[in-house]
């Protein structure tokens, strides 16, 4: 039985996921026990820990009692990062064909040139420019994408303790960068734009404000792509280092084996 990590032993679990190759910044959040939840064996001694915040994170014996419990009660649809191949072999066992492979690429973060950051959120028209969500449109920037806030309890609190960056035109949020995931030492971006203003740098110019903001709270820029048009964007902004990986998904409809 896989029982939640209480605060005072997270640091006891948090050496098993070492080895988990992307999303960083939603594991550093957490762990430090400020957003999402972690399950184990043990907590204070643990062999297999599972963190969930929007993705599910695993690690250790994939073969511990209650991990197939746990793998098949995911709400979904659900997507999983592991830190490695008998991690797989799990998801299989409990789902199947129904299981989905993707790769996505991790980036780390880079030498900034504020003046090349800037000039990104200065090409933007004048009638564009990037502004910070504030208590007076945050609903607004919810409308854009739920990602942008949804892994925070409520927009209160994404004021309180999230941060995001948009780009507004005709009275709406057009473009965005938020952060999905945040901690003391951290920042997970989060990165919409409306299909109607794509390819005009408003992406970039919301991302470069974020890692303006990070320098400025000295915060770590992570970056996780899941195409190439977002590897695209982590490389002219700066980020470095892609490393490819797999991750798993299950769709909403998707049924464990029986």
């Amino acid at each position: 039985m896989l029982v939640k990590v209480p605060g005072d032993c997270l640091s006891r679990v948090a050496p098993l996921f070492a080895a988990v190759p992307g999303l960083h910044g939603c594991l550093h959040a957490v762990l430090e026990g400020t957003m999402g939840r972690v399950l184990a064996d043990r907590p204070a001694d643990p062999t297999v820990a599972l963190a969930e915040l929007d993705f599910w994170f695993c690690t250790g014996d994939p073969h511990a009692a209650g991990v197939d419990e746990v793998l098949r009660s995911v709400e979904l649809p659900a997507s999983f990062v592991t830190d490695g191949s008998a991690w797989e072999a799990a998801l299989l066992r409990v789902w199947g064909d129904a299981l989905e492979s993707r790769t996505r690429v991790a980036f780390a973060p880079g030498s900034w040139d504020r003046g090349r950051l800037r000039s990104f959120m200065e090409d933007s028209p004048d009638e564009m420019a990037v502004r910070r969500v504030g208590p007076e449109d945050v609903e607004a920037f919810e409308e854009l994408a739920e990602s942008l806030v949804y892994n925070f309890d409520s927009l209160d609190e994404f004021l309180r303790r999230g941060v995001g960056f948009g780009i507004q035109h005709e009275g709406r949020f057009v473009s965005g960068c938020s952060s999905f995931a945040i901690s003391s030492r951290s920042l997970e971006f989060e990165i919409q734009t409306h299909p109607d203003y794509r390819r005009r740098g408003l992406a970039t110019a919301t991302a470069a404000a974020m890692i303006e903001y990070c320098l400025d709270a000295g915060l770590e820029p992570c970056w996780d792509a899941h195409n190439e048009q977002s590897a695209g964007l982590a490389t002219k902004l700066g980020f470095v280092d892609p490393r490819s990986y797999t991750a798993y998904e299950l769709s909403r409809t998707a049924r464990p084996v029986s």
